[in-house]
Order: C-alpha cells, then sequence, then structure tokens
C-alpha cells in the first residue's frame, strides 16, 4: 500500500487491489475514514497503519459511494458510524457481478442523507454535497482549508467509467460541478492525487467517446467497431495513459453496448 501525507492531519492510502484510495483525516486520537479499500488484506493492511502507525483509532467512516470496490474495511471498525448517500442500497445492487466475498463485506450505513451535509473534523470543515455520476449515491467532498476535493469515482485517471449505473450526461454536470469549486489538488477513487485538471480530461475523454461511438454506429461493422475504439483517440493531447486506464475503457465500450448508451436520448439532453 501507498501512503503519502497531503495535508496536516490527512493521509491518502492507495491499495493493490484496483489502486482503491481511502483518505485518513485525523483529529488528535480519532480518525475519519474516507472510503474502506478493495481488498481484505488492504483493508488489514490500513488498520494497521491507523491504528498501529498513527496510534488513533478510526470513529467515523464516509462513504463517497456503496461498490465494493470501497468497502472491504467496513467491518473492520464496528464501533464507527458510517455515513452514506440515501441511494447507496441502488449502487450496491447495481453492480455487474456481486460474489458472497462482496456481500460479506457490506455493511449499511447509520447515517443517511440526500442532498449536503457540513461535516466538522478537527481543523476542517467539510462541505460533502451529493454528485451523481459514476453512480446514483455518489458523493464530493470539499476540504477548502486543504484545498483538497475527493470525488469518488466521478473520474478515472483521464478518463471515466460508466459503470452499470452511471449515465453519460450526469458526468458532464458532474465534472462541472467540481470543477467550480476551483480546488488545485483532487483525490478521485483511484491511482492517486490528480490536478484540477483532471475535470478536463475527464471531459474531453467522455466527449470525444462520445463522437467514436455515434461514427461506429454509422458505419457497416456497427458495434464491432465499437469495440475497437482505441483509448488513444478519446484522450486530450498530451495525456498518457495506464493499464488500468486502458482497461476501464474496454468495460466501458462493452457497457456503452450492452447499455446502448450515447443514443439518441443521450444526445437529446445535450451531451
Amino acid at each position: 500500500m501507498r501512503v503519502e501525507q497531503v495535508a496536516p492531519d490527512i493521509h491518502m492510502f492507495v491499495g493493490e487491489s484496483y489502486q482503491s484510495i481511502s483518505t485518513v483525516v485525523a483529529d488528535e486520537d480519532r480518525v475519519l475514514l474516507i472510503d474502506c479499500q478493495a481488498s481484505r488484506e488492504d483493508a488489514e493492511e490500513l488498520r494497521r497503519f491507523i491504528e498501529g502507525e498513527l496510534k488513533k483509532q478510526v470513529r467515523l467512516i464516509l462513504c463517497t459511494h456503496y461498490m465494493s470496490d470501497h468497502m472491504a474495511a467496513l467491518k473492520l471498525f464496528p464501533t464507527a458510524p458510517i455515513i452514506a448517500q440515501e441511494s447507496y442500497m441502488l449502487t450496491f445492487e447495481s453492480q455487474r457481478s456481486l460474489t458472497d466475498e462482496t456481500r460479506a463485506c457490506f455493511v449499511g450505513p447509520n447515517i443517511e442523507f440526500s442532498d449536503k451535509l457540513v461535516l466538522k473534523w478537527g481543523r476542517y470543515t467539510m462541505d460533502v454535497f451529493h454528485n451523481p455520476s459514476h453512480t446514483l449515491s455518489t458523493l464530493g467532498i470539499d476540504i477548502p482549508d486543504a484545498d483538497l476535493l475527493l470525488v469518488g469515482d466521478t473520474f478515472f485517471g483521464s478518463i471515466v467509467f460508466v459503470s452499470s449505473a452511471g449515465e453519460p450526461e450526469n458526468f458532464v454536470t458532474a465534472l462541472s460541478r467540481l470543477q467550480s469549486k476551483g480546488r488545485s489538488r483532487v483525490i478521485p477513487g483511484h491511482i492517486g492525487m490528480y490536478d484540477a485538471k483532471a475535470f478536463e480530461h475527464a471531459l474531453f475523454y467522455l466527449k470525444s467517446l462520445q463522437r467514436h461511438v455515434e461514427e461506429a454506429r454509422r458505419s457497416s461493422h456497427g458495434k464491432d467497431s465499437i469495440l475497437e475504439i482505441p483509448i488513444e483517440s478519446c484522450l486530450a493531447p498530451n495525456v498518457e495513459t495506464s493499464d488500468f486506464e486502458k482497461e476501464f475503457h474496454q468495460i466501458n465500450l462493452e457497457l456503452i453496448i450492452k447499455r446502448n448508451l450515447f443514443s439518441t436520448v443521450a444526445e437529446s439532453r445535450g451531451l
């Protein structure tokens, strides 16, 4: 697991599984944990660091969205209340494959809210807001005093991942809302910390992807042409990509066909 201190009392943890990110906000001997890793091994390492090295206890958990690659540590802190957006169960059930192991990690939230929540933790005041995109329950977390914005899976590196539930037009609204916060440092749900250009890159990818899908649908090869759209043709200029992003780009193409995304309905909504 990679550990990085990003601000006074704030650490970012990047796990081995899916490069899933957890963020720890400390206040004296207690910790607010934001997202909970993708594997039991990473979750245990996260707990060892918090309790062993930081010498603190998790007293509150905030979930940016209820997908299993961010839930592995929920049961490791049984006394910590969990906060989530009220559509959390729709998000959990929307996942393409729910195994027995995945379901075993599930713990429902103690506190649900619909739209906005102001949370004061130590030196920081956090603006937590509903920002549906990758999932219906996705949250944004703005921490102005740290010049930091946590966005869940609203973008994946330089792309977006539409998932089994995300709607392309929602990404445009969500990314624009995040941009308006004016933060220079952004922590998504995977890979690592980015600067504000990540929003531009994600929007560029989304709009380029739509254009290529529309062109593929007009071709004689149809679905086969969609599956052959290279990620490089959808990236903003001078943006490099990783194997991780390439993997999820390919899943995007499959989901576009399965869910008939970027159809006339989507176009009429202004994407």
